[in-house]
């Protein structure tokens, strides 16, 4: 493990464009963002909705608390709708679908007549009735100590003809879960026990999922690894006339279940090129999931809100997930990265996953997708661009002196469906049946030995025992990547040209002893505190089209107010527009405006009345004038052109009069540095 340290990511702006229409528009901007930011997100804000999902969670513990199914995961749904439709800045959808919900009764192995702890395989068949006296068989494998080969169970040409109407025992790895049975079912096997391959937590519960029901498939349960190695060991010592038998009862039920996904989309930015950030909404049945995973939850909510109140509009689409069925299988996620055609797909260009950040024996983990502190499993695909976005978090965390971990970039969670779609991933994770180092307790605190969250898939999953400390390093980091894929930085305004003629030196005249004249007792006149500055005042029309443009400034503005910047064209080819700024901590409020098409650059040429209303007193005045390139003033060049915009090159744009704009994203990264 190691504690990362400041790389540099930048994110820019290709910007095309696409014409349209017949008359000029006019879009103006204020000054986009020139650094990221957090965005004001903290864990009280957090703490504050994740509150709400527990009251929820908590009112409906006699009905399955926030699961699959329940009113109390439906009620969830509607308070996350209601907190981001009050915001304005989004769309909302609910996504409807159905799943396969499975409830367990009775379920009992037992090998020569020694009970077994195991856990029911989601997706899996039951019993009919209970099977008695199932003879005990292993896949053909020359070496079963090395957890690798035929014991894996991966092909029905992997067993012989022991497995016939017998139990197998099968190890994790390589192939997914619902493969291994698929296999054994074909093999003719009448039972299946998987066990874990963790040597490092070797009693640590194997909790499967088939993925999907396997037809007609083998009951199927998981043990951990020393529960599954100490029956491989009496099996491989059963002598040929006594062979292990067994007992194996799985009652299980499947109903159908209607549920909901909530994506948000910011109605602002370009919805060709969206950043996408989740986190599962749903809980499991025996406790009120307030760290899994509402916490995650209620950091997406908080981050939405801090997004709306920005003083500019995004530049890149934010979508936000709530997915449905998580604890049964990735459902939710699944089925909307399946729902998506090639074409909706491909707008998609990040995602974000956030499941758990408040464990009470926290780490601060980053989805490690370059491999660098964890090794990235064997067919875990990893979209190019992956590790700049986990580079988001490390040097956020860098420039605060934040240690932090790479964790298991495996696919686990709802990030599954982005990466095997070619969508680079990353995301933060403070832990869950991990067991905690001694590095991580020396940079986290925390108890060794224990799990990352003690309460994990238990009752006391409650909002009491969600570590605060947890939820207000992690909310912070949140909002901040949220702020650095929405906006394309821009640059600050450049200064104005320096004085044409410079003083001379020395001065042209000695200054006499005495001024000549007594000053009165009070200044002649109080010093004007409101003005327009607008930077030039005449500017040819080739540079009105460059990057700078005309600079406009209001000076006098109450601090934090909104000011309005009307623009009134005197060429009679473009419309009359206006726009809004928020006026800085020093009174001012900026705007800019230049044209957009160089083609029908001598549209923009004339004069233009610049009006700025903004509170502190009465509305600043100011015009400045294009000038023809070939001509001796306004008027001169041809008509017909077509959209100018303001601001400077990464200002937040709008779209009028058939003008459409395209942005692109991409990352841009220098080397990366750690440090030990």
């Amino acid at each position: 493990m190691k504690i990362r340290t400041k790389t540099w990511l930048a994110v820019t702006a290709a910007t095309g464009l696409a014409l349209g229409g017949i008359s000029p528009a006019l879009a103006a901007g204020t000054a986009g963002p020139t650094e990221h930011t957090d965005m004001g997100v903290t864990g009280d804000a957090v703490m504050d909705h994740l509150q709400e999902i527990s009251d929820i969670s908590t009112s409906h513990s006699d009905e399955g608390f926030r699961a699959l199914g329940t009113p109390g995961y439906e009620e969830a749904v509607e308070y996350v709708e209601q907190t981001l439709e009050a915001t304005g800045a989004f769309d909302v959808e609910r996504q409807a679908f159905d799943v396969d919900d499975q409830t367990f009764g009775d379920v009992a192995v037992s090998v020569d007549g020694e009970d077994l702890e195991v856990t029911p395989a989601s997706y899996t068949e039951g019993t009919e009735q209970p099977l008695t006296d199932l003879p005990v068989a292993l896949p053909i494998d020359d070496d079963y100590s090395d957890l690798d080969g035929g014991q894996l169970g991966c092909e029905s040409s992997d067993f012989d003809a022991s497995a016939e109407g017998a139990l197998v025992l099968v190890a994790r790895g390589v192939c997914s879960f619902g493969e291994k049975t698929q296999a054994a079912t074909d093999a003719g096997a009448a039972a299946v026990i998987l066990y874990n391959n963790d040597t490092s937590a070797p009693d640590e519960a194997l909790n499967a999922t088939l993925g999907e029901r396997v037809e007609n498939g083998a009951p199927t349960v998981g043990v951990s690894y020393n529960a599954g190695n100490d029956l491989l060991t009496k099996i491989e010592g059963a002598v040929e006339e006594e062979p292990l038998l067994a007992d194996f009862t799985l009652e299980t039920e499947y109903t159908t279940q209607t549920t909901w996904n909530v994506i948000a989309e910011t109605k602002a930015g370009d919805h060709d090129n969206v950043q996408m950030f989740g986190a599962h909404l749903d809980g499991v049945p025996e406790g009120p999931g307030a760290n899994d995973n509402g916490s995650g939850s209620a950091a997406l909510l908080a981050s939405a809100e801090a997004l709306a109140k920005q003083p500019t509009e995004a530049d890149n689409a934010i979508r936000f997930g709530w997915w449905a069925a998580e604890e049964v299988g990735l459902v939710g996620s699944t089925h909307y990265v399946e729902s998506l055609g090639e074409s909706e797909l491909s707008k998609v260009k990040s995602y974000m996953n956030f499941d758990m950040i408040g464990s009470d024996n926290y780490i601060v983990g980053t989805l490690d997708s370059d491999g660098s502190d964890v090794p990235i499993p064997d067919g875990v695909n990893v979209p190019e661009g992956s590790a700049e976005l986990e580079e988001i978090f490390t040097d956020y965390f860098a420039d605060i002196d934040q240690p932090n971990v790479g964790t298991d970039f495996s696919g686990r969670s709802d990030y599954q469906a982005f990466i095997d779609n070619g969508i680079p991933a990353s995301g933060l994770f403070s832990g869950a049946d991990g067991t905690k180092t001694e590095q991580e307790a020396e940079w986290f605190g925390g108890t060794v030995g224990d799990n990352h969250d003690t309460n994990y898939h238990q009752p006391s999953d409650t909002i009491e025992n969600v570590s605060k400390e947890s939820v207000d390093i992690f909310a912070p980091a949140i909002g901040y990547a949220v702020h650095t894929l929405a906006y394309d930085l821009s640059e600050a305004p450049a200064p104005t040209d320096p004085p044409s003629t410079p003083p001379t030196d020395p001065p042209t005249e000695t200054p006499t002893e005495t001024p000549t004249e007594t000053p009165t007792d009070d200044p002649t006149q109080a010093p004007d505190e409101r003005s327009l500055s607008i930077d030039p005042k005449t500017i040819d029309q080739d540079d009105f089209v460059g990057e700078r443009g005309v600079q406009v400034a209001a000076t006098g503005c109450t601090p934090d107010t909104t000011a309005t910047m009307t623009v009134d064209p005197q060429n009679g080819k473009i419309e009359e527009f206006e726009q809004t700024a928020t006026a800085d901590a020093d009174s001012v409020a900026k705007f800019g405006v230049r044209g957009l098409d160089e083609s029908k650059v001598a549209t923009y040429v004339g004069a233009y009345e610049v009006t700025v209303d903004c509170e502190g007193g009465d509305p600043l005045t100011g015009s400045f004038e294009v000038l023809a390139a070939d001509g001796d003033g306004p008027g001169a060049g041809g008509g017909g052109g077509d959209l100018p915009r303001t601001g400077n090159e990464a200002l937040p744009l709008v779209i009028s009069a058939g003008a459409l704009i395209v942005l692109g994203v991409g990352m841009t990264m220098g080397a990366r540095r750690r440090k030990a």
